[in-house]
């Protein structure tokens, strides 16, 4: 790249004036160019000029000096190493480019980047992400520019902020070219909002959670699917691979439950169960509308819920996989409203004996991108991850890690 040649120049030029400044005091105007060579070069690598690791100095003693020279050293060592990361793939450049700017941008400095990336985009853009909270359920914050409420914004900065090397930590183990163009994508889109760029990785080949190219089952696979809602993803899962020895649907809401029975009813080697799944066995009880997709279960005891779409709460018994079913299961879909990680760890007996490929939702708590796939790694290391994009909206969602 053109401007990658500049840098190269600018910082040959910053060595021979270093070099003089170790033996005399360089001039006020050799002291100013170098600091716009300085905010030049930072501008273009970290969109920024000022960086977390900048100091305040007092360049007019001598101690002072000596430390200017020092970060002037440190600054061009650290602008050698981004421009050594950015000579590989477009995606590997990408990569770099957002990790850091998250790891060397002071993180307040981020937000009002994209708090005013956000504010000049046009205004009946910025209106459709007033419905976000409608849209999606289990979003926790707002986007909310008539109120001044960018608390999802400050949510995904303060999250990219502090889980920098978790990202680091997952694109590096995500197998494929595909996975890490979607992880950048999804990534990027917190911050710059391209609809369109972000609706180009959308899957247009494959149904939700059986692509292919990375799931293989035939007819010694046990399915479990929880968060089976009317039957879709067990539908799909037959449509594509045919036969099965066994499956299992959970689903917890009661008119819904109803529903997939009737619908799976003609298969055989089908068992349906009324319940929730987490990580120990209890009982819970349901939020939300009784027919509704995004249904949550939450423990009674410790948080309080207020249901305003149902006469009563309703009671619903909660199993681990590892105690509910006892025989080894091959293939494990999780989409359920951010309860996976519970899932995962009341699955962990059969992860370490079974080794099951895991189909997971990852979308419904933004850590959860980074905090499913090192959880399911800390069980046992020996998974590949792969992630696919399925969401068509405003927001990314309908994204699934693939650990196989």
């Amino acid at each position: 790249m053109q401007e990658f040649t500049s840098i190269k120049s600018i910082i040959k030029d910053m060595r021979v004036i270093i070099d003089t400044m170790k033996r005399k005091r360089i001039g006020t105007e050799d002291i100013c160019n170098m600091q716009l060579a300085v905010v030049e070069i930072n501008n273009i690598l970290y969109h920024s000029d000022k960086l977390r690791c900048k100091k305040d100095i007092d360049i007019t003693n001598e101690e002072g000096y000596l430390q200017y020279i020092e970060e002037l050293e440190l600054l061009i060592a650290m602008w050698e190493q981004s421009l050594e990361r950015r000579q590989g793939k477009a995606v590997d450049r990408e990569f770099w480019d957002i990790y850091e700017f998250f790891k060397y941008v002071d993180i307040d400095i981020i937000y009002q980047m994209v708090v005013q990336h956000f504010m000049r985009l046009p205004e009946g853009q910025r209106i459709e992400y007033l419905s976000l909270p409608y849209r999606y359920t289990y979003m926790q914050r707002k986007l909310d520019f008539t109120k001044g409420d960018f608390s999802l914004i400050e949510q995904y900065v303060e999250l990219m902020a502090n889980e920098v090397e978790s990202y680091k930590w997952l694109y590096d183990r995500l197998a494929d070219h595909r996975s890490k163009m979607i992880l950048n994508g999804i990534i990027r889109y917190w911050f710059d909002f391209d609809i369109s760029r972000l609706h180009s990785f959308t899957e247009t080949v494959f149904p939700d959670y059986y692509d292919l190219d990375i799931l293989e089952c035939g007819e010694d696979d046990v399915f479990v699917d929880l968060g089976a809602f009317t039957g879709d993803s067990v539908y799909d899962y037959i449509k594509m691979y045919d036969v099965y020895k066994k499956i299992y649907a959970y689903e917890i809401t009661p008119g819904t439950y109803q529903t997939l029975v009737q619908n799976l009813s003609q298969y055989p080697n089908i068992v349906t169960r009324q319940k929730g799944v987490g990580r120990k066995n209890g009982k819970m009880y349901l939020e939300g509308s009784i027919g509704g997709a995004g249904n949550r279960v939450m423990e009674h005891e410790d948080i309080e819920v207020e249901v305003v779409t149902l006469d009563e709460d309703i009671e619903v018994e909660v199993v681990t996989l590892d105690e509910d079913i006892k025989e080894p299961v091959t293939v494990i879909k999780m989409d359920i409203e951010g309860a996976e990680k519970d899932a995962i760890m009341g699955a962990k007996n059969h992860i370490l004996s079974d080794k099951p490929r895991l189909l997971i939702s990852s979308y419904h708590l933004p850590e959860d991108v980074f905090e499913v796939p090192q959880l399911i790694s800390s069980i046992r290391d020996d998974y590949k991850f792969y992630m696919r994009f399925n969401g068509m909206g405003l927001w990314p969602c309908d994204y699934v890690l693939f650990a196989v």
